[in-house]
């Protein structure tokens, strides 16, 4: 499959989808960034009955990926700079206090650097001081910490229907969220026009809060509900499978 059903001037939406052969690398670790085929579980663990109680937070009703669900802003030579959202109510999630950050977790459906070396991402989280709709306003950001260097393996999806062997990423991240907050997760994936593709895991299983992008080049000049972004009607569920974990 070709990448790119482009818009004008080259550059519109794209699903996942190459016809480059699969690449050993799907299964490379980064520094400090883990990768691995399987869907990542939403479930609590507690340690010490005396001590803090980790927990996953998600809002969709399954973590198992999609094939061919993935849509991004991109034009005939790659992806372009897209920016992947999440915004999670502690309250309303039952996380009474601070949520203290430890780890990231997003699924992949396809990544594919011309030299078979991957991408790297940012990966941010804070606080959203407004009300999620269909769009989130940036003034209401305000990030806490950052990790900046969020290794992606190749991971090549192919064929017709397209096929991928997924794979989730857990990037090393540590923030205190205070309570009573909005906790806002964000994966920055650079202009990768010429160079890389870049596809964020999804899936239509449904979810409990909106997943949203980013891609001023597209025209996608606010983060929008990713569902809705491109203009497809009807709008197809593209559940962003981007979770957060830490203790409370």
């Amino acid at each position: 499959m070709r990448l790119g059903a482009s818009l004008l001037l080259l550059v519109g939406c794209a699903t996942a989808g190459t016809p480059d052969q699969p690449s050993d690398a799907g299964n490379q670790q980064g520094d400090g960034n883990t990768m691995k085929d399987s869907s990542m579980g939403t479930t609590d663990a507690a340690g010490d009955a005396a001590g803090p109680m980790m927990r996953t937070l998600t809002q969709t009703n399954s973590p198992t990926l999609k094939a061919g669900n993935s849509l991004a802003c991109a034009n005939t030579t790659g992806t372009r700079a897209n920016n992947y959202y999440r915004v999670f109510d502690l309250p309303a999630m039952g996380v009474s206090g601070a949520f203290a950050v430890t780890q990231v977790s997003f699924q992949i459906e396809h990544c594919h650097h011309n030299s078979g070396i991957g991408c790297t991402v940012a990966v941010r989280v804070g606080t959203y001081s407004g009300t999620p709709g269909t769009t989130l306003a940036t003034a209401n950001m305000t990030i806490l910490a950052s990790n900046a260097s969020v290794t992606i393996p190749e991971v090549i999806e192919s064929g017709t229907p397209p096929t991928t062997p997924g794979g989730t990423v857990n990037a090393p991240i540590t923030a205190s969220i205070p309570a009573g907050s909005k906790l806002l997760v964000e994966v920055d994936a650079p202009d990768g026009a010429g160079v890389y593709s870049f596809y964020m895991g999804s899936n239509d299983g449904g979810e409990t809060g909106l997943g949203y992008v980013l891609g001023t080049s597209c025209a996608i000049n606010v983060p929008t509900n990713i569902s809705g972004a491109f203009g497809t009607t009807p709008a197809a569920q593209r559940n962003l499978l981007l979770t957060v974990t830490g203790t409370i």
